[in-house]
């Protein structure tokens, strides 16, 4: 899974070019009357998308922008309402719950077995759909019968098997592979099995025999997946009652449902037709389907009539119309202009934020236009880093010159330096960069409120009182201790709460040794590795330059804000390093220089894919999806894959070549010893990740173990650096949805959902929007204790109050 292209949070977007969207700019000055005033259709939606849909195969990509439009089209097993609560769409809601009658307090959709390790659910009847909204039989041809809704006309098991073939099939490519293999029983063994069959073809004389041969191992494996035999693959259905399915689970994951919101099991049509580029040759069986995809245009999804829960898809059509690099100033400028349904106000539009916040906190809390009321936002959970790389992979780029390739060289030794990484971290003022999202509401000498001091996101996990990020920061809070100083944390206040910073001129508390000890030690590095400093403009010392490269779309934002961050880097006293960052040409040359790892310093995000510290965790592992940004899939390889003759480094892995070997001032004698301290290093975090994962499933304990890694990772071995979440504490909306009538969960899909969500014709009132918030509050905290409550549509067999 590549990050800058998937389920990442890049460090894009924030451009202001507006393409095919036909907007009058409408002057916003002092009074903002017409906006309460303006009527609008309840039936149509409208809104924006960034990045055209890569691929109409769910079980081939993970980009967050495809799921804007997925969520509508193609179903999930289950999805989310705006209480939090996870509910059936593809399978019954109560399923579950009529199963365990005896137990007041389940609250599982399906019938969970042996602590989450296996689940149970009831399909509902499902059909598939053409781009025209016609029902299509399992050829793809428009069926004779376009009176049954959802009446035996699919199979959800057989679409979910589909899907697994698909994704598991390694010459697909599919970005979900690695989610199947970590889950769903027997689908690693089934991947491996296919993977070696087609290496030992590629290695043959491709005779007659050897096709017959490859075809054979395929198709052995390919069985195993319609067996229905859970011993061979972990997705199965009872003889008996068909629409029951199984999932049988490698580990006990108690948090499986969340995982179900998201689309990586979803059913597909058929896997016969690789990742589909063209929306008329997929196949939908969700809440809408679209009728226009035009790349760079307007994507238009129509209601599904034929979808089994229509009767709660209460708007008739969702609009989005391409906006090449969105910025927050044109999001709120295509609102007024009757363009869009809703906009979120952000401290980086000054304009639109002082006419519709005003200034100062009382203002935030209390803004001057009456229509704007507070959600979650899906955002909050998601955090952003900045990416330290091991392996440059300008390094083997012989299109560059000598000089350049040498220079990616002595960066990626330098970053292998502990006392280099613990310097970066806690040198770099966060707050000159992240004060770009936050200046209109951060106080004057304080360090940015949307500063992130974890890499796994608040809210993603917890265990009902302590949110897992606590867990984390009691564990920075040893370090502290252990190193002789004092912490003041609460529960209300812990130490690596949101905007607080635990980095900044903290490394003699985190590691005993002050800015000149590590400086020192720096230099001693750099001589012992015989690496080269160079000249640097504007500079009488030579240096050892980091490059860092940024998007062209950010030059008007985001940018000025990360070249001050690195010009205060650079001007430290004695400061041997030199942050150099270079604005690439495109926005596509910036994508592709980040996804192979062509610089040394990279900033990028990540989102979860479900409710466990996990989703987040297992991307930094060695086999995790950052090995490309980070270098560690270059710079080691396993036992089992690496074809080198290297003496073996680390108990599971190799280091790939004696190019990069560089010593530490704690071993200098062996030549790779401090190449090894980052290999061990990689290797401990990723070992205890797996043991914690696969054989503890207690919330408490879990999250215990799990904080201690992600302690190691970030505050003790210093492997990447936090920055800064994307979400205010406190997100204003101005919109024309019904307040509180969508989920705003950042697991899963359903924050892209509009299926039981309504449009007003007009902005509701502060008087009358209160009233809502207020209800919807005091649901949220009904619900969480009793599930049974407040259950409105379609997907609930009863309504209740």
């Amino acid at each position: 899974m590549s990050i800058l292209f998937k389920k990442t949070l890049g460090l894009l977007g924030l451009g202001l070019t507006t393409t095919l969207v036909s907007s009058s700019v409408v002057s916003c000055g002092t009074s903002l009357k017409y906006l309460m005033d303006r009527a609008v259709s309840t039936d149509v939606f409208k809104s924006i998308y960034t990045s055209n849909v890569t691929s109409w195969n769910t079980a081939y990509s993970m980009q967050a922008e495809d799921a804007r439009i997925w969520a509508n089209s193609f179903d999930t097993f289950l999805s989310t309402d705006q209480y939090g609560r996870i509910y059936g769409s593809l399978v019954e809601s109560e399923y579950g719950e009529e199963q365990n009658t005896s137990d007041s307090n389940y609250s599982y959709v399906g019938d969970m077995k042996n602590e989450g390790q296996q689940w149970t659910y009831k399909t509902r009847p499902m059909t598939w759909v053409n781009y025209q909204g016609k029902i299509v039989d399992q050829d793809g041809k428009v069926s004779s019968d376009q009176t049954k809704t959802g009446e035996g006309k699919a199979s959800v098991i057989d679409g979910v098997r589909q899907a697994a073939w698909f994704a598991l099939n390694p010459k697909n490519g599919s970005d979900v592979a690695s989610l199947w293999t970590s889950f769903i029983k027997g689908a690693s063994d089934i991947q491996k099995n296919i993977s070696k069959a087609q290496a030992e073809f590629e290695k043959s004389e491709k005779t007659p025999e050897d096709t017959a041969k490859l075809n054979a191992a395929i198709k052995e494996e390919k069985e195993k997946i319609w067996s229905n035999n859970s011993d061979e693959f972990g997705i199965t259905v009872s003889e008996t009652t068909p629409e029951l399915l199984t999932f049988d689970l490698t580990k006990k994951a108690p948090y499986f449902e969340s995982l179900l919101t998201y689309s990586v099991f979803s059913p597909i049509f058929t896997a016969d037709k690789g990742d589909i580029k063209d929306f008329t040759q997929a196949m939908y069986n969700a809440s809408y389907y679209p009728t226009q995809a035009n790349p760079n245009g307007k994507i238009i999804l129509q209601k599904n009539e034929h979808y089994v829960l229509k009767d709660s898809t209460k708007i008739n059509t969702l609009e989005f119309n391409y906006v090449d690099d969105a910025s927050a100033t044109k999001e709120r400028i295509l609102f007024e202009s009757g363009s869009t349904t809703g906009f979120e106000l952000k401290s980086d539009d000054l304009k639109g934020w002082k006419n519709y916040i005003g200034q100062g906190k009382e203002a935030y809390e209390n803004p001057n236009f009456e229509g704007a009321y507070p959600i979650v936002s899906p955002d909050a959970s998601g955090s952003f880093l900045l990416v330290y790389n091991f392996y440059n992979s300008e390094i083997d780029d012989n299109s560059l010159k000598p000089d350049d390739r040498d220079r990616a060289l002595d960066a990626s030794k330098l970053l292998q330096s502990i006392d280099a990484r613990t310097f970066l971290s806690t040198a770099l003022d966060r707050t000159d960069f992240v004060r770009y999202f936050s200046k209109t509401i951060d106080e004057v000498g304080q360090p940015s409120q949307m500063l992130r001091n974890t890499y796994t996101g608040y809210g993603v996990a917890s265990n009902g009182a302590k949110d897992y990020t606590q867990y984390v920061s009691d564990s920075y809070d040893e370090i502290i201790k252990s190193n002789g100083g004092s912490v003041t944390s609460s529960d209300a206040d812990w130490s690596l709460k949101d905007g607080k910073d635990p980095y900044f001129n903290k490394s003699k508390d985190l590691t005993n040794k002050n800015n000149d000890e590590l400086i020192k030690n720096i230099n001693e590095y750099i001589t012992l590795n015989n690496i080269k400093k160079r000249k640097v403009k504007g500079k009488s010392e030579e240096k050892v330059i980091l490059k860092l490269i940024l998007s062209p779309s950010n030059n008007n934002s985001l940018n000025p804000y990360l070249n001050m961050m690195f010009k205060k880097f650079n001007e430290i006293k004695n400061n041997p390093i030199f942050v150099q960052t270079k604005v690439l040409s495109s926005t596509d040359e910036y994508r592709t220089n980040g996804s192979r790892g062509a610089t040394d310093l990279f900033v990028s995000g990540w989102s979860p894919d479900y409710k466990d510290p996990s989703s987040f965790l297992e991307t930094m592992t060695l086999w995790g999806p950052y090995g490309a940004y980070n270098g560690t899939s270059r710079l080691f390889k396993s036992k089992v894959s690496a074809v080198e003759t290297n003496e073996v480094e680390g108990s599971d892995y190799n280091i790939t070549t004696d190019r990069l070997y560089a010593k530490s001032l704690d071993n200098p004698s062996d030549e790779n010893s401090a190449t090894k301290d980052v290999l061990k290093a990689y290797e401990t975090y990723s070992n205890d990740f797996q043991k914690t994962d696969l054989e503890v499933a207690e919330s408490n304990q879990r999250f215990s173990e799990f904080a201690e890694t992600e302690t190691q990772l970030l505050y003790k071995d210093f492997l990447t650096l936090t920055l800064y979440t994307k979400a205010m504490p406190t997100v204003w909306t101005v919109n024309y949805l019904t307040p509180y009538t969508k989920s705003y969960e950042a697991f899963g899909t359903g924050q892209y959902k509009y299926y039981n969500v309504t449009i007003n014709s007009k902005i509701l009132g502060r008087e009358q929007w209160k009233a809502a918030y207020k209800a919807y509050q005091d649901w949220k905290t009904i619900i969480a204790e009793d599930w049974y409550r407040n259950r409105h549509g379609a997907h609930w067999k009863e309504q209740t109050d």
